[in-house]
């Protein structure tokens, strides 16, 4: 059967509630230079030693070295000095990749032209929920263009943060309003205090930038929160440790209707992702979105039954054009 385009597959889905799983691809479609790993890696500030790794472990995905590094703590897990210095590591590879984000990363929402939001607001605003495992500052953008320059012309984006000062809003312990947009793995933006998470705003009283803020926390040494684990194992354990990172895993379990996966890598570093999904029977059928120009669209298939087999045996699996989905 031939491949549906973005537009059809939504057609197929009328009377469904519609669920959006974002990966890397969302953010790559806006600047692939920014956002591929590769080019993450090139412009990034790690020593050469560490840098040998991804050539040693052949990969330029940081979560696949930081996953490896943790399969190498168990292996000399007797070995107190070796597992110390491979935390040290991971740790360093951790935050060069959230600093690499950030220096690649557009200064300001006005960087991207309004057509080029307003186009990937029409693509978000088919969809009841959207859950996210990116930590860049792309969909928060576009949220508050939404509502500041179009009215929520695209339909009400709500995060679930309440306002707390000109400058943050506190996740609440009880919800003023029901989110649809849910941050799986953290964002820069979000930060966590020891007892609040809180969301930063632009400084509007002394005009200061996301991305000045989000890099004075770190020079503070105060880390984003966002969850860097190339495990999947200790990714779930970390969302179970934030109040806010589990509801929207618990929202993940409970959601109904359909779900569209696109731009993810199906990879196993988010297996919790895809357990939540398996043990959610409320999901009747699963939409993916494919590269029909740059990926032998038979293997991209094989390749995603073979991983998917045994959580949506269930499930009916479509695929759609992710370039039908006309992104930014």
């Amino acid at each position: 059967m031939k491949d549906l385009t973005f537009e059809k597959a939504i057609q197929e889905c009328n009377g469904y509630e519609k669920n959006l799983l974002l990966g890397n691809g969302f953010s790559r479609a806006y600047d692939d230079a920014a956002f591929n790993y590769k080019h993450l890696l090139e412009a990034s500030k790690l020593p050469q030693k560490l840098k040998s790794l991804f050539v040693i472990f052949k990969t330029e995905d940081y979560e696949r070295v930081i996953k490896n590094l943790e399969t190498l703590e168990q292996v000399f897990n007797n070995k107190k000095n070796i597992v110390k210095e491979l935390r040290w590591i991971e740790d360093l590879i951790k935050r060069d990749l959230v600093r690499t984000i950030l220096n690649k990363h557009p200064k300001s929402q006005y960087e991207i032209e309004p057509e080029r939001k307003a186009t990937t607001l029409s693509f978000l605003s088919s969809f009841n929920n959207i859950f996210t495992v990116n930590y860049d500052l792309l969909l928060y953008w576009l949220i508050i263009f939404n509502k500041k320059e179009r009215g929520n012309y695209f339909g009400d984006m709500k995060d679930g943060f309440s306002g707390n000062s000109n400058r943050d809003c506190i996740w609440p312990y009880s919800l003023e309003v029901t989110p649809n947009i849910f941050y799986l793995h953290g964002g820069l933006h979000l930060f966590h205090d020891g007892r609040d998470t809180f969301k930063i705003k632009y400084d509007n009283e002394n005009g200061v930038s996301l991305l000045k803020q989000i890099k004075a926390y770190i020079n503070d040494n105060i880390s984003p929160l966002v969850i860097t684990e190339g495990n999947s194992n200790d990714k779930k354990f970390w969302i179970e440790q934030n109040n806010y990172l589990k509801y929207c895993y618990s929202k993940l379990s409970e959601m109904s209707g359909v779900l569209f996966i696109h731009g993810h890598s199906l990879n196993e570093t988010d297996q919790h992702i895809f357990d939540a999904i398996n043990k959610n029977l409320k999901i009747k059928k699963i939409y993916i979105s494919v590269h029909k120009d740059t990926e032998n669209l038979d293997d991209k298939k094989k390749l995603t039954k073979e991983r998917l087999k045994m959580f949506y045996s269930l499930r009916r699996l479509c695929y759609y054009d992710a370039d039908s989905a006309n992104l930014w």
